[in-house]
């Protein structure tokens, strides 16, 4: 779903690019285990920050940044570095339902985007679908009682149908053949890892 305006000016703000370039992007990459990142998919791309990201950090050929809001796809194009330009490719899509064919990505990336969705399950099909078996997958994403807190509550527009609990998250990805393999949990807030796809 598309973002509300509190959601863009978290998403959209030099905060949230520090984050995922200096936190977000170090701490999963030590999670990591391919030795190499080919062919990446991120779904839920933003402005374009994750997937410079994924092309810097995780040293990936080639890069699908994707998000269902043209209007992010715009400005993820517009802030993108000439650098990047042979290695990065923005496309509107949904996360539930991706126009890919069945295991092409050697990796699915989704900085904090499955729980925006109307049918977090649904997402994760998908991930699964699209990435070929020894894939990696890897997450960070609030769960459940941060979600339902006051303030989330009252200024952000999450959908009902993309809150999990962690327990939740994780059966959802066994079923879709996905092993957790690396995972850090922050209590009840949110939790960051990777999963292989068996």
């Amino acid at each position: 779903m598309k973002l509300n305006l509190v959601e863009r000016l978290i998403t959209n703000n030099p905060f949230r690019s520090f984050l995922q370039r200096n936190v977000e992007g170090p701490l999963l990459r030590k999670m990591g285990s391919l030795p190499e990142y080919t062919l990446c998919l991120e779904i839920g791309c933003g402005r374009g920050i994750g997937a410079q990201v994924i092309v810097e950090q995780f040293g990936a050929e080639k890069v699908i940044a994707a998000d269902i809001d043209p209007e992010q796809i715009e400005r993820a194009k517009e802030n993108l570095k000439p650098e990047f330009k042979d290695k990065i490719e923005f496309r509107v899509a949904d996360a539930m339902a991706l126009s890919e064919p069945d295991e092409k990505f050697d990796v699915v990336f989704s900085f904090g985007v499955i729980h925006h969705t109307e049918d977090w399950r649904k997402a994760i099909k998908e991930v699964s679908r699209v990435l070929r078996y020894g894939g990696e997958f890897f997450f960070e994403e609030p769960l459940r009682p941060f979600l339902r807190n006051f303030f989330v509550r009252t200024f952000t527009g999450h959908p009902s149908g993309g809150e999990f609990s962690f327990e939740e998250f994780r059966e959802e990805l066994n079923s879709m053949n996905i092993d957790i393999i690396k995972m850090k949990r922050i209590g009840n807030i949110a939790i960051f890892g990777v999963g292989r796809k068996r």
